[in-house]
């Protein structure tokens, strides 16, 4: 899909809508909602990510797809 904004929110919408379960890519896979809240905006974003469980803790990571640029490691 070539606008991100539009895919990510129709993974949303099922994720919500299907008890946290996603289907088409994401069958089966790990995924959480992460919001977060502009520093300077103060607008509320929501992004669907994968995730691994380590023991206790759970280990997000996300890419760009198949962008020429990867996301900032923070």
């Amino acid at each position: 899909m070539a606008n991100w904004n539009e895919w990510n929110r129709t993974v949303i919408e099922e994720f919500r809508e299907n008890g946290g379960r996603v289907g088409g890519d994401f069958d089966g896979a790990p995924l959480l909602l992460l919001s977060t809240t502009g520093a300077k905006t103060g607008q509320q974003r929501t992004c669907p990510l994968m995730y691994l469980r380590d023991n206790d803790r759970l280990v997000v990571f996300a890419s760009q797809s198949r962008s020429p640029h990867q996301p900032t490691v923070v």
